[in-house]
């Protein structure tokens, strides 16, 4: 039996009397396709898992804050705070 033998006999054991159709309308969305490196890929399933959505919602989240977010806005830091920031990220990144 293939997978469309499977789907079709697991909607045929199914009462669908008290079925209720969902006439919702739906905001039209458009599908981006993005390649991603397999590290950048399992951190984003891990992440989704943690907070319990699909990576679809998480990566939704995210570009969406990115979008309304202020993410270009000039901000002021201490030189040190820089400089320590710098270190561990090349600490982690080794």
């Amino acid at each position: 039996m293939n997978g469309s033998d499977e789907h079709a006999a697991s909607m045929n054991n199914r009462d669908w009397t008290t079925a209720q159709p969902d006439n919702r309308q739906r905001a039209v969305g458009v599908v981006q396709a993005v390649r991603m490196s397999y590290e950048m890929t399992e951190r984003l399933f891990v992440l989704a898992q943690q907070r319990r959505i699909s990576p679809n919602e998480l990566i939704r989240e995210i570009v969406e804050d990115y979008l309304t977010g202020d993410a270009d806005e000039m901000i002021t830091i201490r030189r040190s705070d820089l400089h320590r920031a710098i270190d561990i990220a090349v600490k982690n990144a080794t």
